[in-house]
């Protein structure tokens, strides 16, 4: 019975880590590519969802060229700033930008294993 009760909680812990995944990939390329044209010129004229926005910023980030030779980066930064609240995280952790459902998702996860881990062993 634990042992199922093991695989189940792993199965969740899968599946959710599964669709946080696809979650952050549903922004097409074609509009990440658009973002950065448009932030090109230092401002932000359209208006693009921070989940857009995040997306693109991410693509910088993880692109040098993108970041050696363009400020788009501190312009992706500003407009996602803009769209918050003074004091508001938008449902990330501060200064580390991770999902909050997520980290605690992982962590009851962890210490249900943990606690299921030492039960079978008493």
């Amino acid at each position: 019975m634990k042992g199922k009760l093991l695989v189940v909680i792993t199965v969740a812990l899968l599946i959710v880590l599964v669709f946080a995944v696809v979650a952050q990939a549903a922004v097409p390329q074609s509009t990440i590519d658009a973002i950065l044209e448009d932030a090109k010129d230092g401002t932000i004229d359209e208006n693009w969802t921070a989940a857009e926005v995040k997306a693109a910023l991410a693509y910088v980030q993880n692109n040098p060229l993108e970041q050696q030779y363009s400020a788009v980066q501190g312009v992706l930064e500003d407009y996602l700033a803009s769209l918050q609240a003074p004091g508001e995280q938008g449902g990330e952790l501060a200064f580390t930008g991770g999902e909050v459902f997520l980290i605690l998702a992982a962590g009851v996860a962890l210490i249900g294993g943990g606690a299921l881990l030492r039960r079978s062993q008493a």
